[in-house]
C-alpha cells in the first residue's frame, strides 16, 4: 500500500500556525489526502486550550497534516487521536527511551513533554470530513523561555545534534502506518498499544479535579476517550480534557 501521508511536504519560511494556514488551504483549494505543511517558523503557534506553542526557528518540527478519515465516526473521533500519538511515539523511541503518551494526546518523556498535538475536526453526516493534525516536536531547542512547565527536546535528553528532515521522514511513515491500521479495522490492535504506551498507567499517582485533590491509578481509556482513573475506594471516575490535573507527588 503506497504511503498516503507525506507525498507532498509544502514547506514555509515563516508563518503564523501550520493549523490556521492548513485551514486557510482547504476552503481555498482541493488539498491531497496526507498532504505536510511544516514551517520553519512559527509567530502564533497553537497548542491545546488557546495555549501557545513556543519553538526557535529551524530548531524543531512545526507541521501540520490535513486527512480526510471518512471512515471515522464522531462518537470515535478519539481513535484518530490515538494513531497519530502512536505514530510519534513509535518513531521517537528509535532516539530515546522511556517515552510514553500523555493522555490525551502530549508525548512525554519520563515527565517532561517532546511534543504536543492539536487535532481540529470538521464533521459532517456523523463521521470526520476533514481534519488538520497539529505538530510540535522539540528536536534542537535547548532554552525554553515560556512559562510551559516541563518541556524537553531530543537534544536535551541525548546531548546530540539532529537533521530534522530525517525525523520528519520517520514520523510521517510511521503515523501513516497506524492511519491505514485504523482504516483497515484494526481497532482492538491500536487500542492494546496506545493502552502499553500510556502515561502513568497502572500507577499510583495524585490528580486534581475542581477543588478535590486523591490519589489513584489511570487504568485506560474509554470508547469516547475519557480518561479512567481507579481510586483507592473502588470507583472508576471518567474525565474529560482539562477535567483532571496531573500533579507530581
Amino acid at each position: 500500500m503506497d504511503q498516503i501521508i507525506g507525498n507532498l511536504i509544502v514547506r514555509l519560511e515563516v508563518i503564523d500556525s501550520t493549523n490556521n494556514y492548513a485551514k486557510q488551504q482547504i476552503m481555498e483549494n482541493e488539498l491531497a489526502e496526507g498532504t505536510v505543511f511544516l514551517t520553519y517558523e512559527q509567530t502564533s503557534g497553537r497548542g491545546q486550550q488557546k495555549n501557545a506553542w513556543e519553538s526557535e526557528p529551524r530548531q524543531n518540527l512545526l507541521f501540520s497534516i490535513v486527512l480526510c478519515p471518512d471512515f471515522i465516526e464522531m462518537r470515535r473521533q478519539f481513535q484518530l487521536s490515538k494513531v497519530i500519538s502512536l505514530g510519534i511515539y513509535s518513531a521517537i523511541n528509535k532516539y530515546v527511551s522511556g517515552v510514553k503518551i500523555k493522555w490525551p494526546n502530549d508525548i512525554y518523556v519520563g515527565d517532561r513533554k517532546l511534543c504536543g498535538i492539536l487535532i481540529e475536526n470538521s464533521v459532517m453526516n456523523g463521521v470526520l470530513n476533514n481534519s488538520i493534525v497539529g505538530i510540535g516536536l522539540n528536536i534542537n531547542q535547548t532554552v525554553f523561555r515560556s512559562d510551559a512547565p516541563n518541556p524537553v527536546s531530543l537534544k536535551m535528553l541525548t546531548n546530540q545534534h539532529y537533521a530534522c528532515e530525517v525525523i520528519l521522514t520517520e514520523v510521517l511513515s510511521e503515523i501513516d502506518k497506524y492511519y491505514c491500521m485504523l482504516r483497515d479495522g484494526l481497532d482492538e490492535r491500536i487500542d492494546r498499544e496506545f493502552l502499553t504506551a500510556l502515561y502513568r498507567l497502572n500507577e499510583m499517582h495524585l490528580y486534581k479535579s475542581e477543588d478535590e485533590l486523591f490519589e489513584g491509578q489511570i487504568i485506560g481509556v474509554n470508547e469516547i476517550g475519557q480518561l479512567l482513573i481507579w481510586k483507592k475506594d473502588g470507583k472508576v471516575l471518567e474525565f474529560h480534557f482539562k477535567e483532571v490535573e496531573f500533579l507530581q507527588l
